[in-house]
């Protein structure tokens, strides 16, 4: 009896202290611009409901959900993003820099960068896999590309 219990415990401790969440975290924001930026983080949750918690420009926060089926399309757009072609495009001085950070279910991390992303990221052969991601999240987090600094 004592070695079921035991057993029974072990498995459900260790499923809630070695769980990770599944997230992607997008960040924006320009280094001379000081409070402009925005933060959304995409958390789904033990039920496979997905929250959006939005913070822009220091002010105004906000939070809503969407489908599972919609995270799954952000998640698949963002593992599309080849690791070497992510680069500057252009010599920018202070332009706007990018971070996408993707967390799965088993605790692996993977995260992209672009620097002086624009309106012409979208056919650019380094960026174009970027900028989709990019949109997918905007879009989903209830904001325009125009509320990214820099976004011509």
């Amino acid at each position: 009896m004592h070695k079921v219990l035991f057993i029974f415990i072990f498995l459900f401790c260790s499923k809630y202290l070695f769980s990770q969440e599944t997230y992607i975290k997008f960040q924006h924001s320009n280094a001379i611009i000081v409070g402009k930026k925005v933060d959304i983080l995409f958390e789904v949750s033990k039920r496979n409901k997905v929250k959006v918690f939005v913070k822009k420009n220091r002010s105004r926060e906000y939070s809503s959900k969407i489908s599972k089926k919609r995270f799954d399309k952000i998640y698949s757009a963002i593992l599309k993003i080849k690791n070497d072609t992510i680069s500057v495009k252009n010599n920018l001085i202070d332009g706007s820099f990018t971070t996408i950070t993707l967390n799965d279910s088993l605790g692996s991390k993977k995260k992209y960068h672009a620097s002086g992303l624009n309106s012409k990221s979208q056919s650019s052969a380094s960026q174009k896999d970027f900028w989709y991601a990019t949109k997918l999240i905007i879009v989903s987090s209830g904001l325009e590309m125009e509320d990214l600094i820099d976004y011509k």
